[in-house]
């Protein structure tokens, strides 16, 4: 029996659950994202801006690994360059950084909202 039997003999319907889990699975990733971050860059403000570094630094944080869990690399490199901005306690984030995230988390949010809307 030749490989090229083999592979035409092969069942791929597990294959295809797998993918369609994945598939799912990502979706729920995304409407999570969408739903507890349409409001994140707002709270981030109000922590640097009262004084809250460490609890600014964790939200950032978390955006950071969520950004890289949805494969946002954009959004992820903006979330890192805060995070070093506020080590150690120091609010060290600049104006430009701040927009920078601004920016890409409302692009993600609006191609993750109109994402979903389309399946």
């Amino acid at each position: 029996m030749s490989n090229e039997d083999t592979l035409q003999e092969n069942d791929y319907s597990e294959s295809d659950d797998l993918l369609e889990t994945d598939l799912e699975f990502i979706k729920t990733l995304q409407m999570f994202f969408v739903k507890n971050y349409k409001n994140l860059f707002a709270d981030i403000k109000k922590l640097l801006d009262t004084g809250e570094i460490s609890a600014a630094h964790r939200l950032v944080h978390s955006l950071k690994g969520n950004a890289g869990q949805i494969e946002r690399a954009d959004l992820q490199k903006a979330a890192v360059d805060v995070e070093r901005s506020l080590r150690d306690g120091k609010n060290n984030v600049t104006e430009d950084l701040l927009i920078t995230l601004e920016t890409e988390l409302n692009t993600v949010l609006k191609e993750l909202a109109a994402l979903n809307e389309t399946k």
